[in-house]
This record gives C-alpha cells, structure tokens and sequence, in this order.
C-alpha cells in the first residue's frame, strides 16, 4: 500500500466495549477490530480514553471506519427529509364525569 492511504490514527486498547461507548459520545470516526479500536480521535477524546485508564498509542496505518459513519451533509439531509415528512396528531381526552357511556342512555336519561 502507498503511503498516500495511511494516516495518523490512535490505537485504542483495553476494555474496547468502553472504549466504544466513549468513542460514540463523541462521534469520531472508529476501526472496530478483534484486539483495539483504531479511531480519528481530537485531543478532547485522547483525554475521556486517558481517562478511563485506556491504553493508547498514536499508529499510522490505513484507516477504514465503521459504515455508520458517514459525512455530516448526507445526516443532514436526511433529518431534513424526515422533518419535512413528519407529521404530529394530536389528541385531546376530557373526563367524562358522569355523563352516559353511549347515545341510547342519553337519550333515556333525557326522557
């Protein structure tokens, strides 16, 4: 591989189900693998990972990330899909009291 594919990624290892759970608060772009988690990660990620006594290391290495991350633009248009359709009902209840359950006994309390 060309080194034009490669890019400067932090190596996530520990316990990877936390690990996950940290990198989605922060929607970074993440490789889930068997052993580590490779993610783009900002200096305010690095930090939670720290945090949480992860071990990480800076690797640089070709990076493909998890599908359900996809460029902000196509999520965007989608939410403005779905509000464009999206529709609200709306349903008003009132207490009944002692009012008759149907028209027949109405009609006999009236008589």
């Amino acid at each position: 591989m060309s080194d034009s594919n490669h890019e400067t990624l932090t190596e996530v290892r520990g316990d990877l189900v936390l690990a996950a759970l940290c990198v989605g608060q922060f929607q970074a772009p993440c490789q889930i693998e068997a052993d580590r988690i490779l993610v783009r990660a900002d200096e305010m990620l690095i930090r939670a990972l720290e945090a949480l006594g992860l071990s990480l290391a800076a690797t640089v290495e070709s990076f493909t990330p998890a599908p359900l991350f996809v460029p902000e633009t196509v999520i965007l248009e989608q939410v403005s899909r779905s509000i464009e359709t999206r529709r609200v009902a709306t349903h008003v209840s009132r207490f009944h009291g002692d009012e008759p359950e149907d028209e027949d006994e109405a009609t006999s309390a009236q008589v």
